[in-house]
């Protein structure tokens, strides 16, 4: 099967599945390879809380949905000094800002649900197939350069998918 899209992303992790939304929201059309199961993208363990411009971002981008319902607040720390107990308020101390408890799983599930929404592949005359959005899973090897550019600022690669 042969592609043809604006730009490939190597990796279904966070990064890379936030990178392919953006790009989208953009008009930008791209293409994402894995090398590994879905299955074991979302069940490997990963950081647990979310900064605060990253959950706002996730919100922005349209994808913080199950990020609102679920996810914890976290506003500041208790310290215990002396035998008493101090709160030390983080987001009054940061202008409103805190973190959010929410794994990053939960945040790629959230991500590959986005992309699976809004994947749209349409054959052309050529049996070139152009794709909007997609995530190749399995990548048989490993994405390689095969040529130089192969149009003003292009790449070729290629990679085997399943």
């Amino acid at each position: 099967m042969r592609l043809n899209t604006q730009v490939g992303i190597v990796g279904a992790g966070p990064a890379g599945l936030m990178l392919g939304h953006l790009l989208h929201l953009n008009g930008i059309d791209s293409v994402i390879v894995e090398n590994r199961s879905r299955e074991y993208v979302i069940d490997r363990v990963r950081a647990g809380v979310l900064e605060h411009g990253t959950v706002d971002l996730l919100h922005a981008m349209g994808v913080g949905a199950n990020l609102q319902r679920h996810g914890l607040r976290h506003d500041g720390v208790y310290i215990s000094f002396q035998g008493q107990r101090h709160h030390i308020n983080l987001t009054e101390l940061t202008g409103g800002k805190a973190i959010t408890v929410y794994g990053q799983n939960e945040v790629v599930k959230d991500l590959i649900e986005a992309r699976i929404a809004i994947t749209k592949c349409a054959r052309s005359k050529s049996s070139v197939q152009r794709c909007q959005v997609s995530i190749f899973w399995k990548a048989s090897e490993p994405v390689r350069k095969t040529s130089g550019t192969s149009g003003p600022r292009s790449l070729r690669i290629s990679a085997s998918v399943s």
